[in-house]
């Protein structure tokens, strides 16, 4: 009885060993096998294309439905139909020709942007917006009250394209998916994730 209480605890011993000496190996293969981490790159920055500031010079003057509407088109061939079908494409607008008390200097929104300011006792409302086609971007300004005969060259627009299907993997609504919603992101935080200059 002696003998084999001795024998199992040197077979145990035995085994004990075994499984050290593969452990020990496994975690030697794997600290070989691997150089030091660096830091997670954003997916898809290098693609990333922005536009710079265009400041429309004229614009042109039309009417729908008896409101007066101004529009300025600008040449974007990178704005192509695959971008349109398959990419996040924002159009910003820095409205500096208001005075600052209706829109601040040098704030950014993205497109569209909806203002709501006094004109005597009338409420006016301006609707910016952009019309994005194939080869270009086409600013639009309508006024509630049609109280502009002219569009002052002092606002200014840029677009950003986020190729990569970004847009068909956002998140469903009650989604609890990490996937950046650029749309939804600050003009800040936006160019602060791909390095872009504001």
């Amino acid at each position: 009885m002696k003998h084999s209480n001795i024998s199992f605890s040197k077979k145990l011993n035995g085994l004990f060993s075994l499984l050290s000496l593969v452990f020990l190996s496994a975690i030697i293969i794997s600290s070989c096998s691997k150089g030091p981490a660096g830091p997670q790159g954003t997916t898809g920055t290098a693609n990333v294309i922005y536009s710079a500031w265009f400041k429309p010079s004229t614009y042109t003057k039309d009417t729908v439905f008896g409101t007066y509407g101004f529009y300025f088109n600008q040449a974007a061939p990178d704005i192509t139909q695959q971008v349109l079908d398959s990419s996040v494409v924002i159009t910003y607008g820095k409205l500096d020709g208001y005075v600052a008390s209706i829109w601040p200097t040098n704030q950014v929104a993205p497109l569209p942007i909806i203002i709501t300011y006094m004109d005597g006792a009338s409420a006016d409302i301006d609707t910016w917006s952009a019309l994005l086609t194939p080869g270009n971007i086409e600013i639009q300004l309508q006024s509630s009250l049609n109280a502009y005969g002219g569009i002052s060259n002092a606002h200014q627009f840029r677009y950003v394209i986020i190729p990569g299907g970004v847009a068909a993997a956002r998140p469903a609504p009650g989604s609890t998916s990490s996937v950046p919603d650029y749309a939804n992101m600050s003009y800040q935080q936006l160019c602060s994730t791909f390095n872009i200059p504001e």
